[in-house]
């Protein structure tokens, strides 16, 4: 039951896609595949919650999540590629069937990290999307940044006090 009800929350709350063709989010939106043999890896359950604990800040940096199972196996749960999608994405990266891996593709559409077998802290994703050259320009035009810099009252907004 815990992995269905993580799955439909982050069904719900989450930013995903299903769209066939990576060109589709060339310069738009970097994306996160993850690559698993089933919903109920526990690898890949671990992977999603993590990644939920931060979806605004991944939402933030324009980041999709792209769920990719073998053969397009529970394609019909709306969450995860369909079969022809799914062997694209596979064979595009070759990626090997019936292991978990976790792809990080950038706004020009390269791969820029990959993890096999193991869990990815977001901290790590979101660091690399920091450091890529276009976030740092999205930040410094503006696009994007929620922070607080060049803000006299460095608290955040919600816990300012009106006088």
């Amino acid at each position: 039951m815990k992995p269905l009800l993580t799955l439909l929350l982050l069904c719900l709350t989450f930013t995903m896609t299903t769209a066939q063709s990576l060109n589709n989010y060339l310069w738009k939106s970097r994306l996160v595949l993850l690559f698993t043999p089933e919903p109920a890896d526990p690898l890949f359950e671990r992977q999603v919650r993590l990644l939920y604990g931060q979806r605004d800040a991944f939402e933030e940096r324009d980041v999709l999540f792209i769920f990719i199972a073998p053969d397009g196996k529970h394609e019909n749960t709306g969450r995860f590629l369909q079969e022809a999608d799914a062997r694209k994405y596979y064979e595009k990266f070759g990626v090997a069937q019936y292991q978990f891996e976790l792809i990080l593709v950038g706004l020009d559409g390269t791969e820029k990290f990959r993890a096999r077998n193991r869990i990815t802290p977001p901290s790590v994703l979101l660091h690399l999307i920091d450091e890529m050259p276009m976030r740092k320009r999205e930040l410094l035009q503006g696009y994007g940044n929620r922070s607080n810099v060049g803000d006299p009252d460095p608290r955040p907004v919600k816990k300012r006090r009106k006088y």
